[in-house]
């Protein structure tokens, strides 16, 4: 009651108060027992502790709550062998601490199966995928059992995409949100959920090495396809330009990887129809130019500059998309080539970079990718 506010309102009602304090003396006598006979917890006392999660999820009691009320219960119970033995009888407090450990695990494992079993029943599918997702971020143990009641095998490593909407927020309405996370889970079975009103975050399975850095260029080849009609089927939804920023991490560390994705969706250039999923290699210039007022406004003023050309900024674009090569580029745009060899000419009239020099490439891929992502607009 002092530490989880859920509880204090539970104190308030005299019968509840009464069924709490008999269940917390039921257990601790259960303990003296089984450890004086050398016994486990059977299957009616795992009964017991899992009506209790059952009755806990009925009364509302949130995921937070719960976990937070397992390690309290555990904390007073090591606390109570310690006292039990006066702190005298060392093989006395191993014998109890060793069986508060291994039945501790299979009490707390009954208790949250049946809650998430009851909130299985209550919940809609939209809250259960985000509660799972924010469970996975936070690394949770609880999100184990959330998965199964959802039927989502859960998996060592993680590739995050943040999908980031400039402009306003998606939908006027929560029941919006939720619906894009059910209608989306139900098509492709990840994990996802709203981060604000204009990013939505999604956890794919991601099978490359274990030992692959976050700060590489995306997604594995293996599952590229799958991702890609993940990507655009959550744009086409949104239906609105979005940037997709990725990075790849273990179960263990996705907090640090989902802001890494995000920081790269930031920086990532804003679509209609996805075609490419940045990684941190792809937009690595962007990333430290956005750090560097001095230097991202040197980049805007150059930005400035071509903004004056016939359509330069999307010529160049296409022109390093297709890896300088001048016919595939002057196809892309529609273009004869000797249209395009003007529009570069030009380009180096305005800015003093050759656009197609080493440092031309540097320069200008970064103003056009900054330009892309409306960094200033």
């Amino acid at each position: 009651m002092r530490e989880l506010p859920e509880y204090r309102k539970e104190g308030a009602d005299p019968q509840a108060y009464a069924e709490t304090l008999d269940y917390a003396v039921w257990f601790r006598r259960r303990t003296i027992e089984c450890v004086s006979e050398d016994r486990q917890l059977d299957a009616d006392d795992l009964s017991l502790i899992g009506s209790i999660g059952q009755q806990r999820a009925r009364g509302g009691f949130s995921v937070h709550t719960v976990r937070r009320v397992l390690t309290l219960h555990a904390d007073l119970m090591l606390r109570e062998c310690y006292d039990a033995v006066e702190g005298h009888d060392v093989q006395e407090l191993l014998r109890l601490t060793a069986w508060c450990g291994a039945q501790g695990m299979r009490g707390c494992a009954a208790y949250l199966q049946a809650y998430m079993d009851e909130q299985h029943l209550r919940l809609s599918v939209a809250t259960r995928v985000r509660t799972l997702t924010h469970l996975l971020l936070t690394g949770d143990a609880i999100a184990a059992s959330l998965a199964r009641g959802l039927g989502v095998p859960l998996h060592d490593r993680y590739l995050v995409v943040v999908v980031r909407m400039p402009g306003g927020p998606f939908g006027r309405a929560e029941t919006a949100h939720d619906d894009l996370i059910a209608r989306v889970y139900g098509d492709h079975l990840v994990p996802l959920s709203w981060q604000g009103p204009n990013e939505l975050l999604v956890l794919v399975p991601h099978h490359g090495p274990a030992s692959s850095s976050p700060v590489s260029s995306s997604p594995p080849v293996s599952h590229g396809d799958r991702l890609m009609r993940l990507v655009r089927d959550i744009v086409e939804r949104l239906d609105r330009p979005c940037a997709v920023g990725t990075a790849a991490g273990p179960v263990n560390a996705l907090d640090r990887t989902a802001e890494l994705a995000r920081r790269v969706a930031h920086v990532a250039p804003v679509e209609t129809t996805p075609r490419t999923l940045s990684g941190v290699a792809d937009v690595f210039a962007e990333l430290g130019a956005a750090q560097l007022p001095e230097v991202d406004q040197w980049l805007r003023e150059i930005a400035r500059r071509l903004a004056s050309g016939p359509d330069l900024v999307r010529t160049l674009d296409a022109y390093y998309r297709a890896d300088m090569n001048r016919l595939t580029a002057a196809a892309a745009l529609h273009i004869h080539p000797r249209t395009l060899d003007y529009r570069l000419r030009r380009v180096r009239d305005l800015t003093n970079v050759d656009p197609s020099s080493v440092r031309g490439v540097r320069i200008l891929s970064t103003t056009v990718a900054r330009v892309s992502a409306g960094a200033w607009t």
